[in-house]
């Protein structure tokens, strides 16, 4: 069961997003417009104030903390693979994400801004709820509400300019386009709609 953001942010049904990816920004703008038709119940708006932003993006090493008053999230990550960290600051009493830091791998040689964007595009929706978080305040560090398939997957592999699953289906083609698993729209629409699938 993933994590639904406080209330008073989820009946927006928007999360504003703080670009600070460097190297990776326009990608990352790139993958925010992208997000925005893809038909999930919650869209994305660019803040330009760090502080007043629920997601922030930044290019890291992979070996950092981030600090938002007074709460922290670390990278742990290999900074030099095609993935990145997403961590959730949660309400312990609510059960619920009051904000999230999006750590994008900063030494990747010869990255294409295709698999930018679909790396990018993956953390925000983490970002969006799909955290791995359980009922009970704990989290699915393996898990991590990954799909079975689509842009969710936990294992990408590079294939030409953009990435694909690590066992695709057959006839599977890279992303982009993005290719969306059932059990993501499923867990969005649970967390931002109050609906949802039984089995997910």
């Amino acid at each position: 069961m993933p994590t639904p953001w406080l209330k008073r942010i989820r009946t927006t049904g928007q999360l504003t997003v703080h670009n600070r990816a460097g190297a990776w920004a326009v990608a990352v703008d790139a993958a925010i417009s992208k997000f925005n038709v893809l038909g999930f119940p919650v869209k994305l708006a660019a803040e330009k104030v760090e502080t007043s932003a629920n997601v922030v993006v930044k290019l890291s090493n992979g070996a950092e903390t981030y600090t938002h008053y007074g709460d922290s999230a670390t990278a742990q990550f290999d900074a030099a693979k095609l993935h990145g960290q997403t961590s959730t600051m949660a309400d312990k009493k609510r059960n619920a994400i009051f904000f999230a830091v999006i750590f994008l791998p900063g030494k990747v040689p010869n990255v294409t801004a295709e698999q930018k964007e679909i790396i990018t595009i993956h953390e925000l929706i983490h970002a969006c709820g799909l955290d791995g978080g359980r009922g009970d305040g704990t989290y699915d560090k393996q898990g991590q509400d990954h799909d079975s398939m689509g842009i969710m997957v936990a294992n990408m592999k590079v294939d030409g300019k953009g990435l694909i699953e690590y066992m695709p289906d057959k006839n599977a083609k890279a992303m982009p386009p993005i290719r969306i698993g059932t059990q993501t729209i499923c867990k969005l629409q649970r967390i931002w709609t109050a609906t949802g699938c039984a089995d997910d």
